[in-house]
């Protein structure tokens, strides 16, 4: 049921280009990221209202305690969107397939860096390859100064986007022992909500939004990317508790087959061989990433241990 949940939560994020596409005719990144977390609040409020879940006891203190880190994940979740939805709303609607390789390559660098375990050198061979896959499909066979100019940039803000999500996710490990996964989901996208909707007060007031008339693509739109951000993080988090943790990335890793997918049905957009190429170098470094290594000594068998004992004695 775990690989099941991890599938269906791939193919919803991978709808995150589409979503966007949709939206950017009658609203900015700005109020795309706000929408993103507001109706995804909405939407873990009535799956709580559907599993008759309350909040947890004691949930007020808990989120005290944790308070430093739910901001500090409600910020990261905030920038990561903020800077995904920028670069989907000016580059192709599959762009944002570089932010899971990125995520990635940031947990498995903190992993070294703050909980001291070894990078063996398949690990750095994995991590170059996952970095020449974004660089192939930022690349996409244009002339260097165009990819100099644009195509670094969106690049750029995924990787950021990427990175960010890796705090989002370091917050929330840093938090799991003392929250509800729903309850914490909840206290951090509430939190990111309203940092996204302070920017967007003063254009607000000013009437900027009187002349907009949404259509029904964008209204589907925004529910459906609010319902992937609050049900898709749910999904995941219940996924992780039932399969191996290093297959967790390797089956997100299909979303990227998806999201051009979307890309190529809905809008027509082309695929390179330079797309095809990085997207088979970073899934194959990805996936290498997530490996683990054959131990060169077992174990001795317990049965043997007193064997052993025995004949010493």
């Amino acid at each position: 049921m775990g690989y099941l949940y991890l599938l269906c939560v791939a193919i919803m994020f991978s709808f995150g280009g589409t979503c966007v596409r949709l939206i950017r005719p009658c609203f900015g990144p700005a109020y795309i990221t706000f929408f993103r977390f507001a109706v995804g609040v909405f939407f873990l409020l009535l799956l709580k209202a559907v599993k008759r879940q309350p909040f947890q006891k004691g949930f007020l203190s808990a989120a005290r305690l944790a308070a430093g880190w739910i901001f500090f994940g409600a910020i990261a979740k905030w920038v990561a969107y903020l800077t995904e939805n920028y670069a989907l709303s000016h580059g192709p609607s599959y762009g944002n397939i570089v932010t899971q390789p990125a995520q990635t390559v940031f947990l498995t660098l903190s992993s070294v860096l703050l909980f001291k375990e070894k990078l063996p050198p398949r690990k750095l061979f994995c991590i170059f390859l996952c970095m020449a896959g974004v660089l192939c499909i930022s690349w996409n066979g244009r002339p260097l100064n165009v990819f100099f100019q644009e195509n670094i940039l969106l690049t750029g803000l995924f990787i950021l986007s990427g990175f960010c999500a890796g705090c989002h996710v370091l917050s929330q490990k840093m938090i799991a022992h003392q929250m509800d996964i729903i309850d914490s989901n909840l206290s951090i996208f509430a939190v990111s909500a309203v940092l996204a909707a302070l920017p967007l007060i003063p254009g607000t007031a000013a009437g900027e939004l009187s002349n907009i008339r949404p259509d029904l693509g964008c209204a589907a739109g925004i529910l459906i990317f609010g319902f992937i951000t609050g049900i898709g993080f749910y999904l995941n988090a219940r996924a992780i508790l039932l399969v191996p943790f290093y297959m967790v990335p390797v089956i997100q890793s299909t979303m990227a087959i998806f999201a051009i997918l979307w890309g190529v049905l809905f809008f027509h957009e082309k695929i390179s061989v330079y797309i095809i190429g990085g997207t088979i170098l970073f899934i194959v470094g990805l996936i290498g990433l997530q490996l683990k290594g054959h131990n060169k000594k077992r174990p001795e068998a317990p049965e043997k241990r007193v064997q052993n004992r025995q004949s010493m004695s």
